[in-house]
């Protein structure tokens, strides 16, 4: 297969061994194969140096198929999961597409061209920006830049949540525009969370400082210092700032998921992200709240737990889980 691998990535693969190496691929533990063999291909192509000419080129092809190629990747991702592969497709997608490219003498015209990083429900992703700043992406959410980042501009955008260390640049900081409201960075740890089927913006700063600012008020600037968490209403257009435990708010990044006083019917949003599983929620209930933590816990684990504190009533219709308001349970509490 290395060798199918290394004429793949040359471009002189056939149809046939592009069939097979595809199927290869979905296999358990051969992406990480096909890594090792495509580093040392590559080291093998650095020997022989690529023209200075055509460097740029290269910057910008790469850029250009990734923000193609995110779409497509994510679509099949959801029919034959296999979207946590999206890097190994890019990569077989840019270098025969580089090879064409240097071999027909034609650049493609100068251009803004914006990368988008996703995780799917169910899913935590962690990617290394331009500059070395790092960051985790929740379930569901996506962060996008583009080919000027950390050269003329560190912005970024965010749908979702993702936590943010940032590496410090006093000459360019780096701007994380939300729905209604942008925060600047100089160096710093911080999360933001942004779905948009909830209804305020959170900013929770544990290290360093950031600006907020709403973008049809840019004058309105607010700082935000750490263990502090900004809370944005969407439907009003304020901004409070509290004091937190800013560990029940970031946690998520490392796989646990704090439940503080939370209502039931936004305590769902976050499983329907951790479990990638959809809900339905009786009305007379959307209000009783929840305090736990989930680590490891799979969903039935997590169900059962909110059936023992609770008079809840947890039934299954197919895809979907319904929560349900256990009366005659309520009423035996009640009479304890």
């Amino acid at each position: 297969m290395e060798s199918i691998i290394k004429k793949y990535l040359s471009g002189r693969s056939s149809a046939l061994e592009q069939k097979e190496l595809l199927q290869w691929l979905r296999l358990d533990n051969h992406p990480s194969i096909f890594q090792k063999v495509k580093v040392e291909w590559e080291n093998e192509v650095s020997k022989e140096g690529i023209p200075s000419e055509y460097r740029q080129d290269w910057a910008e092809v790469q850029n250009l198929i990734q923000r193609n190629m995110q779409y497509e990747l994510f679509s099949v991702r959801r029919k034959l999961n296999f979207f946590r592969y999206a890097a190994i497709f890019i990569t077989l997608i840019l270098v025969p597409s580089l090879i064409y490219l240097m071999q027909s003498g034609k650049a493609p015209p100068s251009q803004l061209v914006y990368t988008t990083v996703a995780a799917d429900n169910g899913q935590i992703s962690k990617v290394v920006l331009p500059d070395s700043s790092v960051v985790w992406i929740n379930s569901g959410s996506s962060v996008t830049y583009n080919n000027q980042f950390s050269v003329k501009n560190r912005d970024i955008n965010l749908l979702g949540e993702a936590y943010f260390k940032i590496h410090k640049n006093k000459e360019l900081p780096l701007l994380v525009n939300i729905s209604g409201l942008q925060v600047k960075v100089l160096g710093t740890e911080f999360s933001v969370s942004a779905y948009t089927e909830e209804p305020n913006i959170q900013v929770v700063l544990e290290k360093g400082k950031v600006e907020i600012s709403q973008i049809y008020n840019t004058s309105a600037r607010q700082e935000l210092k750490p263990g502090e968490l900004a809370s944005f209403s969407k439907e009003k257009k304020e901004l409070v700032i509290t004091k937190v435990n800013t560990h029940i708010y970031t946690s998520w990044k490392d796989g646990l998921i704090n439940i503080y006083n939370l209502p039931l019917s936004e305590l769902v949003l976050k499983l329907e992200k951790r479990y990638n599983q959809k809900f339905e929620v009786d009305e007379s209930i959307k209000n009783m709240p929840f305090t736990f933590t989930i680590k490891n816990e799979n969903l039935n684990n997590v169900l059962s737990l909110m059936e023992k504190i609770t008079p809840i009533e947890v039934i299954q219709h197919g895809n979907v889980i319904e929560l349900r308001n256990n009366k005659n349970r309520k009423m035996q509490k009640m009479n304890q």
